[in-house]
């Protein structure tokens, strides 16, 4: 693993654009849906998602919901659950965020369906997840799970945090139809590349992952990005 101020140089070098492209559009369409005293869902939670720690100001409530319990939590409340059977009543909550979650979902369709019984008319679901149709996820899928689980633990992920993926909601067209499927109507959705990121043994493998994701950048290499996020919303009148 290379430091994070040298990351961070080797980032102004390669790839000066990254925090914008990656997450800072991201960032404040998820503060707009956010709004306010929003209540929370952090789904497949584990301890807590960075992405709604760094919100905690605009949170009313943050729910937590996991097939494991956590050895600590960064959350207002916690209950042992899976995502397809989850235990809330109808309309409660907010914004729904699922960060890196649906690739580890046997039946993503009923997960979807239950994220849109507990949201709220005019609620958000949030997600992040792998775009599987990319070279790096084409390798992953090939991998076994316990290697994959060293290599990632070679780039500061903890082995108990990798769990085995079945990629069954992985492309933009399935997610769409899933998702229309269960009542939810697109409010945003993007693909960004973060092959960077598995690349961060050495600073050479980091810069080349660098440029490799900068490339995707242009429309022509749209299709090799291998994250897709998105921000999906129920009607605000439901029947």
């Amino acid at each position: 693993m290379i430091a994070p101020e040298e990351k961070r140089a080797l980032e102004r070098r390669y790839y000066p654009a990254l925090q914008e492209t990656v997450f800072g559009r991201f960032e404040r369409e998820f503060v707009r849906c956010l709004g306010r005293d929003a209540v929370v869902l952090d789904t497949g939670s584990g301890p807590g998602s960075w992405i709604l720690q760094e919100q905690r100001e605009r949170l009313r409530l943050l729910v937590g919901e996991d097939v494991y319990l956590p050895d600590v939590s960064h959350l207002d409340a916690f209950t042992l659950a899976d995502a397809q059977h989850l235990p809330f009543a109808d309309h409660s909550f907010d914004v729904v965020v699922s960060y890196l979650v649906i690739e580890h979902l046997p039946d993503p369709a009923a997960a979807f369906c239950e994220y849109a019984r507990v949201l709220k008319p005019g609620g958000y679901f949030v997600f992040k997840t792998p775009a599987v149709r990319t070279p790096l996820f084409l390798l992953s899928r090939l991998l076994p799970t316990g290697l994959h689980k060293r290599l990632k633990a070679r780039i500061g992920t903890p082995e108990e945090d990798v769990f085995p993926a079945c990629y069954r909601a992985n492309t933009v067209s399935v997610l769409e139809r899933e998702l229309t499927a269960a009542g939810f109507r697109r409010a945003w959705l993007t693909t960004v590349d973060q092959t960077y990121a598995y690349l961060s043994h050495n600073r050479w493998t980091y810069a080349l992952g660098l440029l490799y994701s900068r490339m995707t950048e242009w429309r022509a290499l749209a299709w090799l990005r291998n994250q897709i996020i998105g921000i999906y919303q129920m009607p605000k009148e439901m029947q």
